[in-house]
């Protein structure tokens, strides 16, 4: 059971005091060109200044407020410097409160989220040309877009489909293998807001959300998610998700093509090869993150 404060003050954190250069700057240390070596990056990085952005890009990931124990659980850190970075941001207005609980800004929320969305689509460039070459079809990335999803980034040849690869049309979550990851693995609020009657795109869309919660079900237990033609006739897709570290589900990555070519015998023996490019992708991710 998390522990609740029975009031929620500023937390005001006391500034050291200033100090004077015992010795005057060189022009080598008042002007730094290029990059910094790693020793160089280490000894300018601020601790607190470092914590203070692991705790924005997780509260700009994350879709509903978090409680400062739930930060602390994720990032690992105490759970007082947590509260009082929280409480910071907030006076800084880069957090809005809910009750005791924190979420981004939307501002905030929607500049993080581009800067992360650009350098991830860079990052899975290489992931998903490999996923390509070893199917001969090809494989697209997709983040979510509002109540849908949409293919963000695609790799094949000229000759592959790129049939459910469009990056201009939107897919609705329920009927999509990219939209089903999301509900799948992402946040129980999302699947609980799905109305009970949901649309038919198909003769083989699933339409009530109980048979909807069956299949996020068995997709949690297989590491995957499979589109049987459900959001376009003839298209067969299927996807896995893709994680950004400290359980921040940041992508999907999978296929989408033809189903006279992508035959359900066939999508069954490349899911591996889909959940092992959303595994090295997601490796980078944590690896980036975790710096």
């Amino acid at each position: 059971m998390e522990t609740t404060l029975k009031s929620a003050p500023l937390w005001i954190v006391p500034e050291g005091p200033e100090t004077t250069p015992s010795a005057p700057l060189r022009g080598s240390d008042m002007a730094v060109k290029g990059p910094l070596p790693d020793a160089a990056a280490r000894e300018y990085r601020i601790p607190n200044l470092a914590r203070a952005c692991q705790v924005l890009r997780l509260l700009a990931a994350s879709n509903t407020p978090l409680s400062s124990s739930s930060v602390a659980r994720q990032l690992k850190m105490p759970r007082t410097t947590v509260l009082r970075i929280l409480h910071t941001l907030a006076a800084e207005r880069l957090l809005q409160r809910r009750g005791f609980d924190f979420l981004a800004s939307p501002e905030l929320r929607t500049g993080l989220r581009s800067i992360a969305d650009a350098d991830l689509c860079a990052t899975a460039g290489s992931v998903l040309d490999e996923l390509s070459q070893l199917t001969g079809e090809t494989a697209c990335l997709a983040l979510p877009a509002g109540d849908r999803v949409a293919v963000v980034a695609s790799c094949g040849s000229p000759y592959t489909s790129r049939a459910g690869c469009r990056q201009d049309a939107p897919m609705d979550l329920h009927c999509s293998a990219f939209g089903k990851v999301f509900l799948a693995f992402g946040p129980q609020a999302s699947l609980d807001a799905m109305p009970a009657s949901l649309p038919a795109r198909t003769p083989r869309t699933l339409t009530t959300s109980e048979a909807l919660s069956t299949e996020c079900s068995r997709i949690v237990r297989q590491g995957y998610a499979i589109d049987n033609e459900e959001c376009e006739a003839g298209v067969r897709g299927l996807a896995a998700p893709v994680w950004a570290g400290r359980g921040v589900l940041a992508a999907a990555i999978g296929l989408s093509a033809s189903a006279s070519a992508f035959t359900e015998q066939r999508a069954s023996d490349v899911a591996a090869l889909v959940v092992q490019a959303a595994k090295k992708l997601s490796e980078t991710l944590a690896q980036r993150t975790n710096r």
